[in-house]
Parts: C-alpha cells; structure tokens; sequence
C-alpha cells in the first residue's frame, strides 16, 4: 500500500517540487523538497522469496550479512571513499534524460547501468538484464497507466509474483526463487533515471532490493507517463525494475 506521510502538506507550502518514498515491504517514509518547483515523485518497493534448502540457505546469509556489518565499521572511511571512485568512473549515458517516446530505450539501459553502478559500488556483482523480466517489468508500468493506479497490486489481482511467473521467468514449480520490484513515477526533472535511482538509494526498501547480494537478474520497465490520477496532467515518467534470482537444486 501507498502511504503519504502528514508532512508533505508542509513541504507544499515551502516548494511546489515534492518527494514522496512509500514501501510496501516496510512502515516508515521519507519526504524531501528539491531545489525546483512543479515536480513531484513517488516509489514503492516489494520483496518475496521461495527457496529449496530454506534454513541452509538462510543460514548462511545471515552469517554472511553479520560479517559484513562486523567489517564494515573497521572500513568506512575507505569504502566511502571507493563508492565515491566507482561511482565517478562508471558514467551511464542518459542518466540525466527525461523520458519521451524518442529515448525509452536509453532511458531503460541508463537506469539499469545506475542500479549497476550502486551495487559495483557497494561491492555486489552487476545485474544482468533478463528478457522475461523485462516483459513483466515493461507490462506493469504500461498496465499501471492504461488502467490509472499506482501500485505492486494490480486491480485484477495480479502480483509481482504472478506477473514474472506469467513471463516465464519462474518456468517450473520445481524452482527456488526470490524475486523483488520497485516502482516509481515521476515529473518533470524528477523523472529522469538519475533522479529515480537516487530516490530508490535514499528508501531502506528499495535500497535493500538495489543492493541485495542474492539477486542476478533483473528488468526494467519505463513509460513516459504518468498515472493520470497521480500526475494530475503533468509530463513524466513511471518505472518498474524486477529483481530475481533462480535456485535449481
């Protein structure tokens, strides 16, 4: 569910230029005013897993995640300063475009490459874009406008999980899987990948599913507009990226 926090009337008096975080998957928000005006965001996130050999698996995750924050107090100075480094030489062309019907195609390939330069950045494999969960992840944000919500829950009933499963990612019952998605919209300048992923950064939700060392494979979906109920006739963008991993075995 979506969830608007009080203070954003607040921030509407100061600036016209709104961001708004709400994440299914957790109970806080967040909400930022941008230097400029007539522009406004909003992000959800979700996350859901199915794993063969659970307690093995989540085991060892467990050990590994307390290793790295047992490491990672002893080496904060210098991984700020690496993030910074990875961040300044991995550049993403088109990450500062504001999506039209011309560039989705850049649009999409600059968003991924942001995810991309976070987790190098934070010491995670990339990504590798997957066909089946670009159909799943292309499907919802056409779906998302075409029928004006703004959600992970379609008004049919459909799910994250039942839409990647409908592409043929999830391909046999016999199949361990973990799988998230973010969603966004914004306007105007905020709807640029670079404004997207850093709103996605700024959000424990989908911080978690940007970063989550479990994943391999991923999609992203862009159109270039917004929920008509949501933008209120202003030009922009809505995004979906799918997250997954499969486990055989």
């Amino acid at each position: 569910m979506r969830r608007i926090l009080r203070s954003v009337a607040a921030i509407l008096t100061l600036a016209a230029a709104t961001l708004v975080l709400s994440v299914t998957i957790a109970t806080a928000g967040q909400t930022q005013a941008p230097p400029r005006a007539n522009a406004a965001l909003h992000v959800t996130a979700h996350g859901a897993r199915k794993h063969h050999h659970h307690r093995h698996h989540r085991r060892h995750h467990r050990h590994h995640r307390r290793h790295r924050r047992q490491g990672a107090h002893k080496r904060s100075h210098t991984g700020v300063a690496r993030r910074r480094a990875v961040r300044a030489a991995l550049q993403c062309d088109g990450a500062d475009l504001i999506p039209s019907q011309e560039n989705l195609a850049v649009v999409r390939s600059a968003t991924v490459c942001l995810v991309n330069r976070e987790r190098t950045a934070h010491g995670e494999r990339p990504l590798i874009v997957n066909g089946r969960l670009n159909r799943a992840a292309q499907g919802h944000t056409e779906e998302m406008i075409t029928q004006d919500y703004f959600s992970h829950y379609s008004p049919a009933g459909d799910t994250p999980g039942s839409r990647i499963r409908a592409a043929g990612y999830i391909y046999s019952a016999d199949l361990g899987y973990e799988i998230g998605e973010n969603i966004a919209w914004g306007t105007r300048y905020l709807s640029t990948p670079s404004a997207i992923v850093e709103a996605w950064m700024a959000s424990p939700g989908h911080r978690e599913n940007i970063l989550d060392a479990r994943y391999r494979e991923t999609g992203m979906g862009v159109v270039a507009a917004v929920p008509t109920s949501d933008g209120h006739g202003q030009p922009g963008a809505t995004y979906t990226q799918d997250f997954g991993v499969l486990i055989k075995g």
